[in-house]
């Protein structure tokens, strides 16, 4: 029995319900706020939702701090840009559907937290957290990323529960914490809270293209410090660390031109290329009104990608002999060289097993509705590598179509949240039966 008829006549009855939630969730601020966040009240709506549906004991609201051994976990970063991570009132929320036993467990994992909207006016609509739906398309700050595919999970799990469809398996859905700005503390905690889940699939948005390869990377800053009280220079030579931000600025570009030789690996078109993207050049000030004196100090930040294939500390050092050997040869550099730190954790970019049994059980929902079945490297670092790493769960990236990602009008296709859902729903049924 495939159950399609049922699945379909099942989300033809709940497509309001299921709009209403995803505007609702859209439209609740959710924002990751280093070293904080605003994720409570996003958990808190899902939950309301759902405990009228599951029992309270297969839902799991729990802080990260209740996991016990996470601290000590050795890919637990407790911080970013060297301040501690604040992590009360930041619960992950997971429910359950469990089954009759003797069978695999899968899980569907996302993130609620989200981007921040920079105080900008969006054009299409207005507010960043509309959640409001123009030509098929809803619009809001996690919309794309990933609020659509985060919700898509519990309603494919609430699907499977009023159609009473019988598994051997369990079946998990996730809604985690910190995933944004390198976090990923999050999925950590739900891998050491549920290590045997054998299959996850997280959908991030892939354009319903299945991701069977991630990039990683990590953010680094560049910080340059003088000696002196700065000023006009009235009576001595000043040393000014703009021009030293700008010499190590052109390294960067430099390294930039260097790692766009390295070959993607074969799940990569062959125009993928990894980069270094300069975020912020800071030094005296952002404005006319800080500016009328010689600086002292002054960073960059910037993110370095890796293909999966990279090993943390290869990719560390290749980077650090370049910039040695690149402002080694500038006699500024020779006493007072820059500091180079991480600011967050190294994200390690992931590859799929593709003969898993998981993936035989995606390919054959693709089929039963008829849509076009892709595999191909995801041009971006995810939460992916924890799945693997911490409790040995193999993993693909899953998504609904969407845009705009941290930026203006992000939005997430309607249709493709309800294809999302339906693939989830099948592959469920096949995997874990």
């Amino acid at each position: 029995m495939t159950y399609i008829k049922e699945i379909d006549k099942w989300l033809s009855k709940k497509e309001d319900y299921i709009l209403s939630f995803l505007s609702g969730l859209i439209s609740t601020n959710t924002v990751n706020l280093p070293p904080g966040g605003n994720e409570k009240q996003g958990q808190e709506y899902i939950y309301n939702k759902i405990s009228k549906i599951f029992p309270e004991k297969d839902i799991d609201l729990f802080d990260i701090d209740e996991v016990r051994g996470i601290r000590e976990n050795p890919f637990f970063f407790p911080t970013i840009d060297g301040v501690p991570k604040n992590y009360k009132d930041r619960p992950n929320l997971v429910a359950k559907l469990e089954g009759r036993g003797g069978g695999r467990n899968l899980a569907f994992s996302g993130h609620i937290d989200t981007m921040p909207d920079y105080g900008k006016k969006w054009t299409v609509f207005e507010d960043p957290y509309s959640g409001k739906i123009k030509d098929g398309k809803m619009y809001g700050r996690g919309a794309a990323d990933m609020k659509a595919g985060t919700l898509a999970g519990f309603i494919a799990l609430q699907c499977l529960k009023e159609l009473n469809i019988s598994l051997k398996g369990n079946v998990f859905a996730e809604s985690v914490v910190d995933e944004e700005n390198g976090g990923v503390n999050g999925t950590i905690a739900a891998r050491l809270r549920n290590p045997d889940i054998d299959f996850a699939i997280v959908p991030e948005l892939t354009n319903l293209k299945v991701g069977i390869e991630t990039l990683g990377g990590t953010d680094w800053k560049i910080s340059v410090s003088e000696k002196g009280v700065g000023g006009i220079g009235a009576d001595t030579d000043l040393s000014n660390p703009i021009y030293k931000l700008s010499r190590i600025a052109l390294a960067l570009k430099k390294y930039d031109d260097k790692i766009k030789e390295i070959k993607a690996p074969s799940s990569y078109s062959e125009d993928q290329k990894i980069k270094l993207l300069t975020y912020q050049f800071y030094s005296g000030g952002s404005s006319y009104l800080e500016s009328g004196a010689v600086p002292t100090e002054g960073h960059i930040y910037f993110w370095l990608e890796a293909y999966s294939f990279m090993n943390e500390e290869s990719y560390k050092k290749d980077f650090l002999d370049f910039i040695k050997s690149e402002l080694g040869r500038d006699d500024d550099f020779k006493d007072n060289f820059p500091k180079i730190e991480n600011v967050i954790r190294f994200l390690y970019g992931h590859s799929t097993d593709t003969n898993h049994t998981a993936m035989t059980s995606i390919r054959k929902a693709y089929d039963m509705l008829g849509l076009n079945y892709i595999e191909e490297g995801i041009p971006y670092a995810t939460d992916a590598f924890a799945f693997k790493k911490v409790s040995n769960t193999e993993v693909v990236i899953l998504g609904p179509v969407g845009a705009n990602p941290h930026g203006i009008d992000e939005y997430v296709d309607v249709d493709s949240v309800f294809k999302l859902i339906r693939i989830m729903v099948l592959t469920a049924i096949d995997y874990c039966s």
